[in-house]
């Protein structure tokens, strides 16, 4: 009496089969909190926010379409960043084991490293981003936008991610990003065409995006040269690459106060708001020149303020071309 399952041809031994399934249930939450460390969902931000700058641009020339178009554009960006993201741990993984000096910013997402997690499970992640996004752009070509340089836009976008950190080009090692890609292909999907605002709007945002990857490979930089990960800071030194981010972040500045303050429609309250990323550039200008990107957290506080400053550029652009849509008209 009471031992269900013992003697009957139709249940297993439920006492047997109990620490099986422990230890299933144990292995899958290791996998789950991997995959969302891997996954490093916030960093998206940083493609997902131009993609939708693209979208309100195209809208304010005057082009929208089905909701479907707009979910399966931001899922195919999603699915190549995180391509890059998985492929980049696999790349990574031997600098990263040795890597010490590392924040939040930089150093991978250390799931390989802490987590228990074999590496093949990263590598499988990123084929399957890989091929999601390649059928993804095909229905969008074939379904929406019958245009090659459609799919001409999302290879970019693939090439670009998977060989990141892939042999032979090793992008992140040579110091290449991109940062006017998701805007040009939100908009270009919508309108078909493309136009020179597109670029505009990328500068400061292009030259932002470098400040982030370039201050983000200061942590790692001992790491990186043990591996022979010859990116630009193991290639020309700090100092250097600390006067770089100095020149990109002035260039960056100048180019968004040009923007937001060469448009007479833009409003008082926004244009206040345009202040704040050009307070913290000109903090983080301080901590560079002062160099206190030696001190690991005075660093970690500097890698952070550098994304702010690229992803508050990103929003405040959006809200200026929302408002200016909201007053009619198309862009001179």
């Amino acid at each position: 009496m009471g031992e269900v399952g013992i003697y009957s041809p139709f249940n297993f031994n439920l006492r047997l089969s109990t620490p099986y399934i422990d230890y299933i249930m144990t292995k899958l939450k290791i996998y789950i909190i991997g995959w969302w460390k891997l996954s490093r969902v916030p960093f998206l931000s940083v493609g997902i926010l131009p993609l939708i700058l693209g979208f309100v641009l195209a809208s304010r020339w005057g082009y929208k379409g089905p909701i479907g178009l707009y979910v399966l554009s931001t899922l195919a960006v999603v699915l190549i960043m995180w391509m890059t993201y998985y492929v980049g741990e696999w790349n990574d993984l031997e600098g990263d084991r040795i890597n010490q000096k590392f924040n939040q910013f930089s150093g991978g997402s250390r799931a390989l490293v802490k987590e228990g997690i074999p590496a093949w499970f990263s590598l499988v992640l990123g084929y399957g981003c890989l091929a999601g996004a390649i059928l993804i752009g095909f229905y969008i070509y074939i379904q929406y936008q019958h245009n090659l340089r459609t799919l001409l836009l999302g290879g970019l976008g693939i090439f670009f991610g998977f060989f990141y950190s892939s042999r032979p080009f090793r992008w992140s090692y040579r110091g290449l990003c991109y940062g006017w890609l998701p805007i040009a292909t939100g908009f270009f999907l919508f309108t078909g065409f493309f136009s020179p605002q597109i670029f505009l709007l990328s500068i400061p945002i292009s030259f932002s995006i470098f400040n982030v990857i370039l201050i983000n490979e200061f942590p790692d930089d001992e790491a990186d040269r043990a591996i022979g990960k010859k990116n630009l800071v193991v290639r020309f030194g700090k100092t250097r690459m600390g006067d770089l981010y100095v020149g990109l972040s002035l260039l960056a500045g100048f180019s968004f106060i040009k923007i937001m303050w060469g448009v007479g429609h833009t409003p008082f309250w926004l244009l206040v708001l345009s202040t704040i990323p050009s307070l913290f550039i000109l903090w983080n200008l301080i901590q560079v020149w002062r160099g206190n990107y030696q001190d690991t957290k005075k660093l970690e506080l500097l890698c952070r303020n550098t994304l702010f400053v690229n992803l508050s550029m990103t929003m405040l652009l959006t809200i200026q071309q929302t408002f200016l849509h909201s007053l009619g008209g198309r862009p001179g």
